[in-house]
């Protein structure tokens, strides 16, 4: 039973799929359909694109840029100071140069294609912390204290023969 229904629904998908719509030549609708591809006859324009730093476009840069650890504010679809700051950053971060900040959707897509914590300084790989000149503490286990360590006794002052 499951194989009839299979088939039957199958079929159906295909016709819808390959119906044309009246006055349109089959292989021109055909080859169309496969290339996925407007007639250039009658091409729909493209949607256009909304203007630059629009709500929408800042709201989605400001989630970009505090996913990248760029952006410290709050995610509020307006271009203050805070995004401003953060976008050179970006910039910097990408080793681009700075210019004038206009939030676009190619600045988006460049906010979007890099990975998360983008902007964030580099740590040393081995670093433990503490002082340059020593006392260095290595970390134990939560609420254990570190066994005290005498001083070394001085060496007695060698004996001239």
């Amino acid at each position: 039973m499951h194989g009839w229904v299979w088939r039957a629904g199958s079929a159906a998908i295909a016709i819808s799929l390959c119906a044309l719509p009246a006055g349109v030549d089959a292989a021109r609708g055909m080859a169309q359909l496969a290339q996925n591809v407007p007639d250039a006859g009658g091409a729909a324009a493209p949607a256009p694109s909304p203007p630059a730093n629009s709500p929408e476009q800042i709201r989605k840069a400001q989630v970009e840029l505090k996913r990248l650890e760029c952006f410290k504010g709050r995610v509020d679809g307006k271009l203050g100071e805070a995004t401003r700051q953060a976008v050179r950053k970006f910039w910097a971060s990408a080793k681009e140069p700075a210019a004038e900040v206009v939030i676009t959707d190619a600045l988006i897509a460049d906010l979007t294609g890099r990975g998360d914590l983008f902007c964030r300084p580099p740590r040393p790989f081995f670093g433990f912390g503490g002082r340059p000149g020593g006392n260095l503490v290595l970390p134990l286990a939560p609420g254990v204290r570190p066994i005290p360590v005498p001083p070394a006794a001085p060496k007695p002052p060698a004996e001239a023969q």
